[in-house]
Formats: structure tokens, C-alpha cells, sequence
């Protein structure tokens, strides 16, 4: 009987003939069990920018949302922040680079805590045991995907039909308002900066 990974690989090599013309991006996942191997293969490459594109569509728009309130805020302070604020915002958004073509899968590569999920997941990946994967679908779109005695994966399915892993998708979400918060004091901030420094330069 095959291994996990020579699974993966004949699976996902099917997968990438079908995505002949597509600029060498895979198709989307069309099943949670697809899913679960895109998964698997993110966790051997160890390349976070392969667990961005096997996210779930939701955490994928969370994880941008997050990427461009952080881009806007760096913008913001660089165009002209006292220093502190300024210095204080950049430390905090390293990931979010004045990068030219930047997009959120470079960036989500580029952030501290993506690696130490990635191998957290590879860890759960190959636990249990056992041939073939198991899954079962529930209501709305959702689905568990496992190996016999292995971590249960949970997964979703957009109104497209593409199937993503959907575990990360709370803490993005909490990330996405906290950015969004901060983004709106950001531009408070600036827009306030910018009246002193006019006022000032308006005075006699």
C-alpha cells in the first residue's frame, strides 16, 4: 500500500496536469480530501506560502485584509509621523514591506509565527496511521479529514466549490479587527498630525 506521501505526490501530480495554461499555480482543491493533501504537501516543502493557498478562502481574505490595513498604516507614517509613532508602527508591521507587486501569500511567508505552524501542522499531519484517509462531510459546506488514528483536520468549502483548511481562520479574524482598529487610530493620528504641522507652518 502506497505511503502518505506517495499518495500526495500522485494525487497532486494529477492536479498540476490539469493546471497546464494557469502560470504554474495548482487549481483549486475540489474535495477536503484534495485539500488535506495540498496540506500535507505545504508541511513537506515547509513552505508557508503553500499553507496560505491551502487556507480556506475566508482565513485567505482575513489574512489580506490584515496585510493591506498594515501596508496603509505603514504608508501613513512614513508620509509623516512623529518619530516615535512612526518607529513604533514599523516594528510592529515588519512583514508588511513598501515591496513592489507585493501580495499577501509572500507576506504570510514572511511572518515569525507562520514556520512554527507550519511544523505544528506537519507534526499532526503524520500522526496516526494507516491507509486510506478517512473523512467525513458535514452540513454547509464543511468537512473532517483524518488518518486512522491520527489529528482530525477540519475543512470548508466556498461558494465556488474550493475546499480549504479552516483551522487558522478564528485567530485571522480577530487579527483582521485588530488591524482594522488600529488602521482607523492610525489615520486619526495622521489626519491630526498634519493639521498641527499646518497650523504651525501657518503661523507668523
Amino acid at each position: 500500500m502506497p505511503s502518505l506521501r506517495a499518495l500526495a505526490a500522485t494525487v497532486l501530480a494529477v492536479a498540476a496536469t490539469g493546471a497546464a495554461g494557469c502560470h504554474g499555480r495548482e487549481p483549486p482543491a475540489r474535495s477536503p480530501e484534495e485539500a488535506y493533501l495540498r496540506l500535507l504537501d505545504a508541511a513537506d516543502r515547509g513552505d508557508p506560502a503553500l499553507l496560505f493557498d491551502a487556507l480556506d478562502t475566508p482565513t485567505q481574505w482575513a489574512i489580506e485584509t490584515v496585510h493591506k490595513a498594515q501596508r496603509e498604516m505603514r504608508a501613513l507614517v512614513l508620509d509623516g509621523a512623529p518619530p516615535a509613532e512612526r518607529d513604533r508602527v514599523l516594528a510592529r508591521t515588519p512583514a508588511a514591506c513598501e515591496e513592489a507587486l507585493e501580495n499577501p501569500r509572500r507576506y504570510f511567508r514572511r511572518l515569525d509565527d507562520s514556520a512554527p505552524a507550519l511544523a505544528e501542522l506537519k507534526q499532526r499531519l503524520y500522526a496516526g496511521h494507516g491507509q486510506p484517509i478517512g473523512s467525513a462531510r458535514g452540513a454547509e459546506g464543511t468537512a473532517e479529514v483524518w488518518r486512522e488514528g491520527g489529528s482530525i483536520f477540519r475543512f470548508t468549502r466556498d461558494a465556488d466549490g474550493r475546499w480549504g483548511f479552516a483551522e487558522l481562520r478564528e485567530p485571522w479574524e480577530r487579527a483582521k479587527e485588530r488591524a482594522l482598529h488600529e488602521l482607523e487610530t492610525a489615520r486619526r493620528n495622521a489626519a491630526l498630525y498634519h493639521r498641527a504641522t499646518a497650523a504651525g507652518e501657518a503661523r507668523p
